[in-house]
């Protein structure tokens, strides 16, 4: 089944419950940073900033963020784990490739049981694979679990992405959820969601901050590459 079918498809499922305000988007807000390599007008620094001071993400010993550096599996099992304290969903499982004395395998398997991150075949998670973006949306999607939520059918506002066709199949139905979350911040083009391409560290924070404003654990910020608030941006007519 083609990405095109399957998100119609899974677009099907969210029917519209409410009404959505329009949202004005604004110039991005800016923050000091504790982080040398952050500048304070860099389009995630409010979010970085947000998240040291929560204690949900740190630097490395040189003092540095390094914003652009991709995000792990096991990386991304520890922010996680930081953020959200989510109930168990499933069992704990050993894999094969995360032993006990392993430096994230506690946060690893905190993650696979709140339904995060799951493993691949023969029990293996490949801890230090980066994380591509369609999986940060989707994993927030899944550990979250917040469809009894869901206020609009998203399948049609995926296609104004100029790559949606790349969009994994198996990822559509977690990304629209991302989607009607305001999960999914496209930096530098709204319209661009690089599913495929590794998150980086400015990235997976930016969108964990969503996940915190999703759940009412935050503030929301408003930020123009944020996809959803370009979809409602006023006078904007919808998809």
């Amino acid at each position: 089944m083609s990405i095109s079918s399957q998100l119609s498809k899974t677009a099907g499922r969210f029917m519209l419950l409410g009404t959505l305000a329009a949202l004005f988007v604004q110039s991005p807000v800016q923050a000091k940073t504790t982080f040398p390599d952050v500048r304070p007008d860099d389009w995630a620094s409010v979010y970085i900033q947000a998240l040291a001071e929560r204690g949900i993400i740190q630097g490395f010993p040189d003092g540095s963020f390094r914003p652009n550096d991709p995000v792990t599996r096991a990386q991304f099992a520890v922010m996680i784990g930081k953020a959200f304290n989510r109930g168990f969903v499933r069992s704990a499982i050993p894999f094969k490739d995360v032993p006990n004395n392993y430096w994230a395998a506690s946060a690893i398997q905190k993650a696979y049981t709140a339904g995060f991150l799951s493993g691949y075949p023969e029990s293996v998670f490949m801890a230090d694979q980066p994380m591509p973006r369609v999986q940060v949306f989707v994993a927030l999607a899944s550990g979250l679990r917040l469809s009894n939520r869901i206020v609009g059918s998203y399948g049609a506002y995926v296609f104004t992405l100029k790559d949606y066709q790349s969009i994994p199949d198996y990822a559509a139905s977690g990304l629209l959820e991302a989607l009607s979350y305001r999960f999914c911040i496209n930096y530098p083009d709204v319209h661009v969601l690089n599913p495929n391409r590794a998150s980086t560290r400015a990235e997976v924070a930016a969108s964990i901050y969503q996940a915190l404003v999703a759940t009412g654990q935050a503030p929301a910020i408003p930020s123009p590459y944020i996809f959803e608030d370009f979809l409602y941006e006023p006078g904007r007519p919808k998809p």
